[in-house]
């Protein structure tokens, strides 16, 4: 049993420092589009870079 917590305490983790790492470049500005920096032709360019 200790094994499983082991390994669900360590996905738990990973999982979190992903949600932190998605808010954290939210808050810098940086999107998570994947429009490969020609947004201009991109249809959810209003999405990723919203007018300030």
């Amino acid at each position: 049993m200790l094994p499983t917590i082991i390994v669900a305490s360590l996905l738990g983790a990973v999982v979190v420092l992903i949600i932190v790492c998605q808010i954290i470049n939210k808050k810098k500005g940086k999107g998570s589009c994947s429009c490969g920096g020609s947004c201009s032709g991109c249809a959810m360019s209003g999405t990723c870079h919203p007018k300030k």
